[in-house]
């Protein structure tokens, strides 16, 4: 046992000596720690400071960077108050174009009051004074239709010699023009077929003057009773007469002949 304990502290002083003449032998230091220089004075060397971990720095940035994405609320209620600006600037801007067109109306009403022209006068609606020739044409004209109504109740011979005098050169026979001698032949064709005739006017005539056309209209409501005994034929009832009294040659003379049957009694 004791040889082998020498044999080791042997062995551990030959290794000791042999580093320092080594070290002495040589130029060669330990080198300097890379932190810096050697403490001045022997003073021991701090350590190192560690740096600062990575994860302490990382939520800083992030924080930054979710500010900076953010919106800030300040320029959201820049932008309020700027559509608030706008909003009232259009207002006023209405308002103001309400109340010049509300002038401009104004003063063209005005003007369209002052310029407007003025109405021509109406037309007098006083009556024009008759022509002073209607009254004698009135009368005229009712003797000269009774006495050609009365005629007509005459025998055949004396109403058909009786015909032209009544007439003008050409007569408008129930809306056919015809001459004075084609007028006298439909009325000897109306003779023979009612020999026996009788008209009696219902009151008195109505009459009607133009002084543009120097004529008066003449209506005759009449009975009627007309009657054939050979044929063994009668027709009766009421009728209107119209004639047309024409004073345009000076003496009156009936230019236009109609008739309508207003009721029958008979036949």
């Amino acid at each position: 046992m004791r040889p082998v304990l020498f044999l080791t502290l042997l062995l551990s002083s030959a290794c000791a000596a042999g580093g320092a003449l080594a070290q002495q032998g040589s130029n060669w230091i330990d080198p300097p720690a890379k932190s810096g220089a050697a403490p001045a004075g022997g003073e021991r060397a701090k350590p190192a400071a560690k740096a600062a971990p990575r994860f302490e720095v990382e939520p800083e940035a992030r924080t930054r960077s979710r500010r900076a994405a953010a919106p800030s609320p300040a320029p959201a209620r820049r932008d309020m108050h700027r559509q608030d600006r706008t909003r009232a600037a259009e207002m006023r801007r209405a308002r103001r174009a309400a109340i010049h067109e509300r002038a401009r109306e104004e003063r063209y009403g005005h003007t369209a009051r002052i310029h407007r022209p003025t109405p021509p006068p109406a037309p007098s609606l006083a009556r024009s004074e008759p022509d002073p020739r209607f009254s004698d044409w009135a009368v005229a004209a009712r003797r000269l239709s009774l006495g050609y109504l009365d005629s007509v109740s005459a025998p055949n011979g004396v109403m058909l010699s009786a015909a032209p005098r009544f007439y003008g050169s050409t007569v408008r026979f129930h809306g056919r023009v015809m001459t004075t001698n084609a007028l006298l032949a439909e009325k000897q064709r109306f003779a023979q077929r009612w020999p026996e005739r009788r008209y009696e006017p219902h009151g008195e005539p109505r009459i009607a003057c133009d002084g543009a056309s120097a004529t008066c209209l003449v209506r005759i409501v009449h009975d009627f009773t007309a009657a054939s005994p050979s044929r063994g034929a009668r027709s009766q009832g009421v009728a209107e007469l119209t004639l047309t009294v024409s004073f345009a040659g000076g003496a009156p003379v009936i230019v236009s002949e109609a008739s309508r049957v207003l009721s029958r009694s008979g036949a």
